[in-house]
């Protein structure tokens, strides 16, 4: 199946679930759209098919720093960098689940965590554990990802990312 159809009807889940209830950014202003023109999140494997395929403006895709090796190559991981504002029908999933972020457990199970990185960001993520947002939020969070984890490139991914996230929660944590 396309991964660009896939990714959109996951999209879907996000359409009624945010966070909180309300527009969480009124509370701080959008901080977590206030990057610069090297600030991103990264896409997903196979993410980047949906904006070959929609190409919208402001918005720009560039390799980032991130790798991870799948079928004996080293893939470099996309990030998709915006102007600011967008068409929110145009967010990446990264941008649907912030400030929450998969990983892998022990047992290679899918666990949501407070993603580390936006701990100097967001306001949320002092005032809520991951099991405090919205419950339809936190479950199609979990659902995205149990779904995705069935594709062999995302779990690639997600082990790299889950070592990637640990190192940033020692160093930075």
């Amino acid at each position: 199946m396309n991964s660009a159809y896939i990714y959109l009807q996951i999209y879907r889940m996000f359409d009624r679930y945010t966070p909180l209830p309300t527009d969480c950014g009124t509370y701080c202003g959008a901080v977590c759209c206030k990057g610069d023109e090297e600030s991103g999140m990264y896409l997903f494997p196979g993410e980047k098919a949906v904006y070959d395929l929609i190409k919208p403006e402001g918005m720009t895709i560039t390799g980032s720093g991130f790798e991870y090796e799948y079928g004996g190559k080293l893939r470099r991981t996309p990030i998709l960098i915006c102007k600011g504002s967008c068409d929110r029908a145009f967010r990446p999933l990264a941008c649907r689940i912030f400030p929450l972020t998969p990983v892998l457990d022990k047992d290679d199970r899918i666990k949501i965590i407070t993603d580390p990185r936006a701990k100097r960001l967001c306001p949320l993520t002092d005032a809520l554990a991951p099991d405090e947002y919205e419950p339809d939020f936190i479950r199609a969070v979990q659902r995205a990802f149990d779904l995705l984890r069935h594709n062999k490139q995302v779990l690639a991914f997600l082990c790299e990312y889950t070592d990637y996230i640990n190192d940033f929660n020692k160093f930075f944590g």
